[in-house]
Formats: C-alpha cells, structure tokens, sequence
C-alpha cells in the first residue's frame, strides 16, 4: 500500500472574458481553473509542489494549458492569477515535523536539568545510565542508600552496546546485592566527566 504521493485541489476557478480561442475562433469567453499540487505521507499533506492551469473555451470545450495559449490571453490570465496562494493546510506536515522538533527538544532540554537536580540531590531508587570506560559498554546502579556525604549503589550485572537501550537490562533480578559508596562529590565528578549520563527517578 502506498503512504506517499501527491495529490491536487482547486485553489481557484473564473472566467476569462473578451478573448478569441485558438481553436474556433468563436468562443468569446474561456473558464479556468487553478490547481495547487502538493506532497503527501500518510494522507498529511507536507508541502506544496506547484500550481496547475487549465483553461476551456466555452464554446468548443477546447482545453488548454496555459502554454498553449497566445500571449494575449496569457496576460489577461495573469491578473486572474495574482494573488492566488497555497492554504496552511498543504504545509500540515511540515508544521506537525516542527511542533515535534520543538517537544523533543524541549523534553530533552528538561531531561537534562532534572538529571542535574538529580545528581546534586540523590533519592534512594534513582538508577544512574553508567558508560563502563573500560568496556565502551553501558550498564547502570541503582542508590540504596543515601548519607549527608555519601551515596551507596548497587551494580547491574549486564552491559549492553547502546546507551539508549538501557531500559532492556534495567531489572530488579539483574542488581548485585553487593553494595559499593560513592561521595557525593565523586558522584558529582562521573557526571560532569559524562560517565554517569542519565538518571531515571520514578
């Protein structure tokens, strides 16, 4: 099944009066219609692609683009032309891509100073995303205990080679009971050095 295309609407229609069509020469008047073309995914409309004329003599249903006509009608179409733009919807795709942009760079952004907080004020249960420096790989400890000076964890087990699949081996059954401590300042000095890289707080 196909999700992307491009697809057509009218934008404008009228009639042109006092001109000659090529063809018979007769038909004093001409009806035209402006198309405005546009690119689609998933039946969201992205961005505009273009404009389409067709003009019709009212006497002989002749139909033509407007390159085919004499340079007369050409210009007295101009002015019927002028003016004639794409709705906002045809643009409904880009603007939902920059409303998304702006969410997800907005949440990181916030993400970000939470993980700040975080660090500077440890809870019990926050799990810190951990880069082993020896390995390349990533792995995460989870506080069980918090002192004035101090922060005491427990190590996961696993490691995994993406630091956005952390959450795969994120498992109470995959903790060590063995506790290690930390100060608070050394905490503070594998966060600033990006070691620790994220912290989830439930």
């Amino acid at each position: 099944m196909v999700f992307y295309g491009s697809k057509a609407s009218k934008l404008k229609e009228g009639q042109l009066i006092n001109v000659k069509c090529p063809n018979c020469t007769e038909g004093q008047t001409m009806h035209y219609s402006i198309y405005g073309k546009y690119a689609y995914v998933y039946w969201i409309p992205l961005f505009p692609i273009g404009k389409t004329y067709v003009l019709e003599c009212n006497h002989c249903k002749r139909t033509y683009n407007l390159k085919e006509l004499p340079e007369q009608i050409k210009q007295k179409f101009e002015l019927e032309k002028a003016g004639v733009r794409f709705p906002l919807w045809y643009f409904s795709g880009l603007i939902l891509i920059a409303i998304a942009i702006a969410l997800a760079t907005y949440l990181s952004k916030k993400d970000a100073e939470n993980d700040k907080l975080y660090i500077q004020q440890p809870m019990i249960g926050d799990v810190y995303s951990v880069k082993a420096s020896q390995t390349g790989y990533y792995t995460s400890m989870k506080i069980t205990k918090v002192t004035t000076d101090s922060v005491y964890v427990v190590f996961n087990d696993y490691e995994i080679d993406r630091k956005s699949k952390i959450y795969k081996i994120n498992k109470t059954e995959n903790y060590t009971t063995e506790i290690d401590g930390y100060s608070k300042e050394e905490i503070q000095t594998l966060f600033d050095q990006e070691l620790i890289y994220e912290v989830d707080r439930d």
